[in-house]
């Protein structure tokens, strides 16, 4: 029976959530992530005073990464007068909180997209890098890998925030799964076997983490 083993993630402060079910968003204007959540956005309400999706931090474990942007009053259409406590991606506010209720999160109206699902971008060419394909010093790229042994064949099954998730015939244990990734990702990549590298990582993970590193490409 096929088995999935998990080799690497990228980033240690990366969501320990559930796999399939997470949405992952970033600034539709600097690419950079925002937030990691299991609410659907797209299906999310919308606050009717500026019509930001309502995210309940209660129902839906979600991972910001955001930094406070201070408090604002807003003037609201009926007179009242809101204080917000803005959440920043860079320089750029993309949520907010109302004073007094931290249970829900407010997403400004346009102001994130999803890499997976965001057409547009991909259309244009510029959808944000995700977080599992990071650049390193000297030109290398480095490539966080989950793999799934013992599939029919040799494939690419998903790109997330956390992992390129990829699949090989051997076993991982088998003493060829090493070269079986080596050679699938050189053909994906177009590179040379050469300029490709898998790599354990020193201490208590390394016997279960492992990275494909691999150079810049012009």
């Amino acid at each position: 029976m096929p088995r999935r083993a998990t080799l690497t993630y990228s980033s240690e402060d990366a969501p320990q959530l559930g796999g399939d079910e997470l949405h992952v968003y970033y600034c539709r204007y600097s690419g950079k992530h925002a937030l990691t959540t299991e609410c659907d956005l797209l299906s999310a309400p919308r606050r009717r005073a500026d019509h930001s999706r309502v995210l309940d931090l209660e129902a839906y474990t979600s991972k910001l990464y955001m930094t406070e942007g201070g408090s604002k009053l807003i003037r609201r259409a009926n007179g009242n007068v809101e204080k917000q406590h803005r959440l920043l991606v860079g320089k750029l506010p993309v949520a907010y909180s109302a004073e007094g209720n931290n249970r829900y999160l407010y997403i400004l109206d346009g102001a994130l997209t999803s890499y997976a699902k965001d057409e547009q971008l991909r259309q244009d060419g510029g959808a944000p890098v995700p977080p599992c394909i990071t650049l390193l010093e000297a030109g290398v790229t480095q490539v966080s890998l989950e793999i799934d042994d013992r599939t029919d064949r040799p494939s690419l099954i998903k790109i997330s925030a956390d992992y390129v998730r990829i699949g090989i015939t051997q076993a991982i244990s088998h003493s060829d799964a090493n070269e079986e990734i080596l050679e699938f990702m050189r053909a994906m990549l177009g590179v040379r076997l050469g300029q490709l590298t898998l790599w354990q990582l020193s201490g208590e993970a390394a016997s279960q983490d492992r990275h494909s590193k691999l150079p810049q490409q012009p």
